[in-house]
């Protein structure tokens, strides 16, 4: 996959996860693809994801996406954080799950 394929993909599932009722980005929000060792990381309103996610299914990016637009409100893994998290993707478990076994497959390499 493509930068610019993985790019809409990540927009795609943002899209799909703030869609609905009481769910809005105030803002503008970038978002890159990078070569970097995180799966994905954010710095002020920007979200770089990983080379590595287009090897994810979409559940576990969705995961992904619905951590790091947590983190552009809420910094630490409080009780808020997941609030948010499982606001935007109430399924989150199921893709955490599956990023915590990509992750150990291939660390595990």
């Amino acid at each position: 996959m493509d930068k610019e394929k993985a790019l809409k993909r990540v927009e795609r599932i943002i899209k799909e996860l703030v869609d609905g009722e009481n769910k809005e980005i105030v803002g503008n929000i970038v978002v890159d693809i990078l070569d970097i060792d995180d799966l994905a990381l954010v710095k002020g309103n920007r979200i770089y994801f990983s080379k590595k996610v287009e090897k994810l299914s979409d559940e576990a990016l969705k995961y992904i996406v619905a951590h790091e637009l947590a983190h552009l409100i809420v910094k630490r893994h409080t009780e808020k954080f997941w609030e948010i998290v499982r606001n935007l993707y109430p399924d989150y478990i199921k893709g955490k799950r599956e990023v915590e076994e990509f992750v150990t497959k291939t660390k595990s390499r």
